[in-house]
């Protein structure tokens, strides 16, 4: 059965993956770490100066906030309406999550509350930004808070690939881009995979060398394999389409939804097409009757998980949105016909 994310078969999925190619991946030994085709692909298709292959989006996290050089006892401003790696990551290195509010319509981190926060918390080193669903936060407005104060910026673009503000690829406003290749991203690998973008080449060489065991520190096995490697050199390529095809789907929904809001000038990925409804439960399991499979992102934010728990910060935008939010089903072949009429039937 097809997820309700975009997921498509392994046949379909490697299709353009040539017997030879599979065959000198298996039998060549100088290709055992070689992810460097996927790196340049995928450096040309964000415009970064600098691309590195690792095991997942959690370890590019990870290796994020050591080349910042973020160290245990240091603050973390983030948010808390997101995937809990975010925030596992800062607790990885020591350091402190500082949680921000979001805004509403984009449930991207809210520019005024980060500014607030940063008033707060002076002790705040560095600042990660997720621009989720696929849309991006006012990642220029951000970018420009951290720059006047000094705080670096990391960009979670785990959710965003092909997501663009001012025709600039996110991930390229901050010191430090992150991705996940999930099997259920915008551009999915065989399992885990990742990446770290950037235009400093100190972080480059840092972030390379510390994913495969790096002598003068306790290192990482963090490195792409070269299969996924490979594997995601080909989706690159096919990526454009699918993204056309999921935001045509997004148009339709736009029709008789209100609750995604796209910004001028963001070119919007829909990893996600969220709505809100003050009935999320009983709606989900409506539509599940009616054979529409709808899910909810995230119902707990980070900030209530038994793990992250913590009473020290009022969001009253995040509780909102992780009590109502709904994920639409939006991927290319959906029945979004059927999805909008079972909805629109609830109500």
């Amino acid at each position: 059965m097809v997820k309700y994310y975009d997921m498509t078969s392994i046949t379909e999925q490697v299709k353009d993956m040539t017997r030879l190619e599979l065959d000198s991946i298996m039998n060549n030994n100088n290709y055992i770490y070689d992810t460097k085709d996927f790196e340049e692909r995928f450096r040309q298709f964000t415009g970064a100066g600098y691309c590195i292959g690792l095991s997942s989006g959690t370890a590019a996290l990870h290796l994020a906030l050591k080349a910042i050089d973020i160290k245990p006892g240091d603050q973390v401003a983030t948010v808390s309406h997101t995937f809990r790696a975010t925030a596992a990551a800062i607790k990885y290195v020591g350091a402190e999550p500082v949680y921000v509010d979001i805004e509403q319509l984009s449930y991207c981190m809210d520019s005024f509350e980060l500014e607030n926060t940063l008033d707060n918390n002076p002790n705040i080193k560095a600042v990660i930004v997720v621009h989720l669903y696929g849309n991006s936060a006012m990642i220029d407005k951000i970018a420009d808070i951290c720059k006047r104060r000094n705080v670096k910026l990391i960009e979670d673009c785990s959710q965003a690939h092909g997501t663009r503000k001012l025709n600039k690829h996110v991930g390229t406003f901050g010191d430090i881009g992150t991705f996940s290749f999930f099997p259920g991203k915008g551009i999915g690998a065989f399992g885990d995979a990742g990446a770290c973008i950037t235009m400093n080449k100190e972080y480059n060489d840092y972030i390379s060398e510390a994913r495969s065991w790096k002598e003068d520190e306790i290192g990482y096995n963090y490195r792409m394999s070269t299969m996924n490697g490979r594997f995601l050199y080909h989706k690159i390529g096919n990526f454009k389409k699918v993204l056309e095809e999921k935001t045509q789907i997004a148009k339709e929904y736009d029709k008789h939804f209100r609750n995604c809001s796209v910004r001028g000038q963001v070119t919007h990925s829909y990893h996600i097409y969220p709505i809100l409804h003050k009935h999320r439960d009983k709606l989900i399991s409506y539509a599940k009757e009616k054979g529409v499979e709808l899910k909810c992102h995230y119902p707990l934010p980070v900030h209530k998980l038994p793990a992250y728990k913590t009473d020290k910060y009022s969001l009253p935008i995040t509780d909102l949105v992780s009590s109502q939010q709904v994920s639409l089903p939006i991927y290319p072949g959906v029945d979004y016909k059927k999805v909008i009429e079972v909805v629109k039937q609830y109500d």
